[in-house]
């Protein structure tokens, strides 16, 4: 899969053609711009080329069979305000590589792989983006490919549709999170999937988006309510204030902010360029998702086996 090169070398030598399931998609979040190298198998002690846990599915399906599926780590500026250019960069990026990687898979082999997106933080937004937009759109340009889209992994789910969460259900974690007896989905508010789009079925009649999200994580946590498109939860509010900046801040944007918390606006801007990824370290729900994406690299190793290939 993401060794390549030492997997159609293999084949070669044996007389056979390696024939991949599909390809693997992922975007990095924050300050991750893609991933240091070529994924690679993740060794016993945690060590090999991955940046993050989008990278680290690719790695983990790699460590179950190499070659089972082809990969491309997205390459973008991975910002950390505002993020939505960023955004919009890694969309371009997905979109440039599926339109020539898809036809180039179809001539090979007389029908289309199967695709997995895969993000993680501000990486899933771009990924959202690409499902939304380019390839539910009925006029996207991935739309006409739309039959072969299998997954959608996102790790720290800025866009989380409230109280649904399949990548935790893949664990054995609740799917509904509650602050305070309010639902909380993704601090995108408006820009949150919708329940169809979440549940979509895909070509094996399972659901398109495996949110995975923490208690605790604001990004992927926030007190939304269920109808964060026309009603936003009261306690949501001041979280979607914040959002706004994150995404494309404009001065209105931060007076606004500053107004609500009651702080000045440089200190606004400062707390965001310091603390809003960061502050909290290592140990932050944010950055805890390694058992949903353990249970996302099974759901996606026994896909690829389903699926027709050959290493």
């Amino acid at each position: 899969m993401t060794s390549g090169l030492f997997v159609d070398v293999r084949s070669a030598l044996a007389g056979t053609v390696r024939r991949p399931a599909g390809v693997i998609v992922c975007v990095e979040g924050t300050a991750y711009p893609g991933a240091p190298g070529p994924p690679s198998m993740i060794l016993n002690d945690g060590t090999g080329f991955w940046s993050g846990f989008s990278s680290g599915l690719v790695g983990g399906v790699c460590n179950a069979q190499d070659g089972l599926f082809d990969s491309y780590l997205v390459p973008y500026s991975a910002p950390t305000l505002p993020m939505w250019p960023g955004v919009q960069q890694a969309r371009e990026e997905v979109v440039a590589f599926l339109q020539s990687y898809i036809p180039a898979y179809v001539a090979q082999w007389g029908e289309q792989p199967a695709v997995i997106l895969t993000g993680y933080s501000q990486g899933s937004m771009a990924t959202d983006q690409v499902y939304t937009e380019d390839y539910l759109s009925e006029s996207g340009r991935l739309n006409p490919y739309l039959s072969g889209l299998y997954r959608s992994y996102q790790f720290g789910h800025v866009f989380r549709t409230p109280g649904i969460a399949w990548g935790n259900a893949l664990i054995g974690d609740p799917q509904s999170i509650q602050v305070g007896g309010v639902e909380c989905g993704g601090i995108g508010g408006p820009l949150d999937l919708t329940v169809a789009q979440t549940n979509r079925p895909a070509p094996d009649g399972k659901p398109t988006v495996y949110s995975c999200a923490n208690k605790g994580d604001i990004y992927s946590a926030c007190e939304t309510g269920l109808n964060p498109w026309t009603k936003l939860a009261a306690e949501g509010a001041v979280a979607d204030l914040f959002y706004k900046i994150v995404m494309q801040p404009t001065f209105a944007d931060v007076v606004e902010v500053a107004e609500v918390i009651g702080h000045p606006i440089a200190g606004i801007i400062e707390l965001f360029r310091v603390m809003i990824f960061f502050a909290a370290g290592p140990n932050a729900p944010h950055y805890l998702y390694f058992p949903q994406m353990v249970g996302c690299i099974n759901d996606c190793y026994q896909l690829g086996l389903s699926l027709p290939h050959w290493v």
